[in-house]
């Protein structure tokens, strides 16, 4: 088979393009011809809120990767249509994530689609979004209306595109769940001595809740008064809002906060270093970070929102926590320690590994 994949490829940064990378190199490992087109440029620099949309790891610089695209430059659409016609896939793959690429994807596909056969195929990480939108269900409609086939990862983005398709035929979507970036093997002993540390990891963004994390510190300190949070993440937006709240509440000698993108070299150091991940999301569809850090073997205490809870089990490989609720993250994490089951979690953790698999993509891939 040819496969291509339409969406960020490195040298862009982050998730999306991690996973595109996993995927195609497992895919690549299954003896398919594998090629990503990749965006020129992902967002102008005016609407992009980080400090630098490059990745300098070299873990996926070995995938054939080409780069034309460019989604808010339509004069690029054309050129990149005849680039992947040229490699006469049998099938197209797209992760959806946020409607600033629909008008790209939608006229792409719509194009691909009136001059071949090929099959098209989402990967669907969100449809209700975390940041308003205006017009953000008729551009996702625009984007998804042409596909052949979806795979969803959890039941509340599977609810909400049957809710946008109602008509949808069930027998092209597959629910799957979201797999484990088992790309980052780390070579160290777990150990099951305390390190006192707490992490949040990924972008920071006002949804991901770090400032109730924040607000919950002073309790957590007066029981745990050696712990200490490391906070790894560029912050999107302005970092005073949790600098002020770090001095607010005189938390200098207990919180780091490492404004920057962690590449995929250090991500390591930042989980094999903690004890827990905390995710206190105030809203989420799903959460790759759960899964990054299950890779790790470290447990995570997050909000019940969105698909979160189908991938911890409370009690088992983290807490479920309510949304918005300030003493009830300091308490599951302050429970956490009292109770001392960092082994209990990372066994039940290594159990559940078999769901989270890369095997179940490549199968439905391959047998569409």
């Amino acid at each position: 088979m040819k496969i291509a994949f339409l969406g960020p490829g490195y040298p862009l940064r982050g998730g999306i393009a991690q996973f595109i990378a996993i995927l195609s190199a497992k895919l690549q490992a299954k003896e398919q011809e594998v090629k990503i087109f990749s965006f020129k440029k992902q967002y102008p620099k005016l609407l992009f809120p980080g400090k630098e949309q490059l990745e300098k790891s070299k873990l996926f610089i070995d995938l054939p990767i080409d780069s034309t695209l460019i989604p808010y430059n339509p004069f690029t659409f054309k050129k990149t249509i005849k680039k992947i016609e040229a490699f006469e896939p049998d099938i197209l793959i797209l992760k959806y994530w946020i409607p600033f690429f629909a008008p790209a994807f939608g006229y792409i596909i719509k194009k691909l689609k009136q001059k071949g056969n090929m099959k098209i195929l989402y990967i669907m990480d969100n449809i209700d979004f975390h940041e308003k939108w205006l017009g953000g269900d008729l551009l996702t409609k625009y984007a998804l209306r042409n596909s052949d086939y979806f795979i969803t990862m959890s039941d509340s983005v599977n609810n909400s595109l049957f809710k946008l398709f109602p008509k949808l035929d069930k027998s092209k979507v597959h629910k799957l769940n979201h797999p484990t970036y088992d790309f980052y093997a780390s070579n160290k002993t777990k150990s099951f001595a305390w390190t006192k540390r707490i992490l949040f990891f990924g972008y920071v963004k006002p949804y991901k809740g770090l400032d109730l994390l924040l607000e919950a510190m002073p309790t957590v300190l007066k029981s745990l008064p050696e712990l200490k949070l490391e906070i790894a993440g560029e912050v999107y937006g302005n970092e005073s809002q949790y600098s002020d709240l770090i001095k607010k509440h005189g938390l200098e000698k207990n919180v780091t906060l490492h404004n920057r993108y962690i590449s995929n070299e250090d991500v390591e150091k930042f989980f094999t270093a903690s004890d827990i991940c905390v995710l206190p999301y105030k809203q989420a569809t799903q959460s790759g970070i759960i899964q990054l850090s299950y890779a790790f073997g470290v447990p995570v205490i997050a909000t019940a929102v969105g698909g979160i809870p189908e991938v911890i089990k409370d009690g088992e490989t983290g807490y479920l926590i309510p949304a918005n609720d300030v003493q009830a993250i300091a308490l599951a994490i302050i429970n956490f320690y009292q109770e001392n089951r960092l082994e209990q979690f990372y066994h039940n953790i290594l159990k559940e590994q078999e769901k989270y698999s890369w095997e179940p993509f490549l199968q439905v891939i391959t047998a569409l």
